[in-house]
C-alpha cells in the first residue's frame, strides 16, 4: 500500500507516563483519515511526532515516504492546523493570507486559489473581524493550504462550530480528500466525522483500537434491534423470553432493545407472534460512528 504515514511501534512516554504506547498504524495516500481517541488517548502527542515537533521515546515512523527524524525533509510538504492560527482581525482575509505567505517564503499568487479552494471567494476584502467562526476556521484551513500540501493535518477542525460551520467544513473535507490529497484530521463530532471520512485510526491510553476502512469500523460495532409490543402489559413476556433465549435485552421505555444483527429482525419478529405477542414495531439498527466508539473504546479499556 502506498502511504502517507507509517508508524511502527511508536512511542512517547513524559516523566515515566507513556502517552503514545507502541502505536503501529498506515495511513494510505489520499482520502480524508478519521484519527479517534477519547480525552486524554495521545492523538495531539501522536499528531505532534508526526510533525517532527515531538522526539518519541520509540519506535520508528515515515511521513510521506521520509523517516521521523528528518522532519525537515518531509514538514514543507505538509499543512497543518493544530491549534488556532494567529489571525489578524484588522486585517481581510487576502491580507492575512499574504502574511503567512510572506512568513513561509511563498508567493502571494496562491492567496487567490486558497481563497477559491476554502469557500471564501469574494470575501478576500473583508475584515477578519466579521467573519463568523465557521469562516474563521475555513480560513485557518486555507492558511495551512497555502504549501498545496500533499498531506493536511487538522487537529479539531470543528472546535466551537455552530452546526452550520461544522457542516461547512464537513463539506470542505471531503472535497479536499477527493484532489489526491490526505488528509488526517482528529475531532469529537463522530456524525461528522462519520459523513467525511474514508477510513478511521481510533486510538485509547496511547494503544491502537482499530485501523482500517469506515466500513469495516461500522461493521465491528453493535447492531441492536428495537421491539415494541403492540400490548404494554406484553413488554414483561417478551423480555422473559429473550432472555430465555439467552439473547442480549435491555428496556428503554415502552421497547425493548435487543443486541443481535439487522437480519435477526424477521426472526424476532416470528419468536413474538408464535407466543402471542403482537409487535407495534421492529426497527432493525446498524451501529453508528458513536456506538462503536464507545464500544471499541470500553473495550479497550477493560
Amino acid at each position: 500500500m502506498d502511504t502517507a504515514i507509517s508508524t511502527d511501534g511508536l512511542t512517547r512516554s513524559f516523566g515515566g507516563r507513556v502517552v503514545v504506547d507502541d502505536l503501529t498504524f498506515d495511513v494510505p495516500r489520499g482520502g480524508v483519515t478519521g484519527f479517534l481517541g477519547p480525552n486524554g488517548s495521545g492523538k495531539s502527542t501522536t499528531i505532534r511526532l508526526l510533525l517532527g515537533l515531538v522526539s518519541p521515546t520509540a519506535g520508528t515512523a515515515t511521513v510521506l515516504g521520509s523517516p521521523l527524524g528528518r522532519p525537515s525533509a518531509y514538514t514543507h510538504r505538509i499543512g497543518a492546523l493544530i491549534d488556532s492560527p494567529a489571525l489578524y482581525p484588522g486585517l481581510s482575509a487576502t491580507e492575512n493570507l499574504r502574511v503567512h505567505a510572506e512568513l513561509a517564503g511563498l508567493p502571494g499568487r496562491r492567496t487567490t486559489e486558497v481563497l477559491d479552494r476554502v469557500g471564501l471567494h469574494g470575501r478576500g476584502r473583508d475584515r477578519v473581524r466579521s467573519f463568523s467562526l465557521g469562516m474563521k476556521q475555513r480560513l485557518a484551513i486555507g492558511i495551512a493550504l497555502l504549501r498545496d500540501p500533499e498531506l493536511l493535518v487538522l487537529d479539531e477542525p470543528t472546535n466551537g462550530l455552530d452546526p452550520e460551520g461544522i457542516v461547512e467544513i464537513r463539506t470542505l473535507l471531503r472535497e479536499l480528500g477527493a484532489q489526491d490529497r490526505t488528509v488526517l484530521v482528529s475531532s469529537h463530532v463522530l456524525a461528522e466525522m462519520q459523513a467525511a471520512c474514508d477510513r478511521f485510526v481510533v486510538i485509547r491510553d496511547g494503544s491502537l483500537v482499530f485501523s482500517g476502512t469506515a466500513a469495516d469500523l461500522l461493521a465491528a460495532g453493535p447492531a441492536r434491534v428495537v421491539l415494541r409490543p403492540e400490548r404494554p402489559d406484553d413488554l414483561a413476556p417478551l423480555e422473559a423470553l429473550l432472555r430465555l433465549r439467552q439473547m442480549p435485552v435491555e428496556r428503554a421505555g415502552s421497547d425493548l432493545v435487543v443486541g443481535c444483527g439487522t437480519q435477526d429482525a424477521g426472526e424476532l419478529n416470528r419468536l413474538a407472534f408464535e407466543h402471542g405477542i403482537v409487535l407495534a414495531e421492529v426497527i432493525a439498527r446498524s451501529a453508528d460512528l458513536e456506538d462503536v466508539f464507545i464500544h471499541l473504546t470500553r473495550k479497550a479499556s477493560r
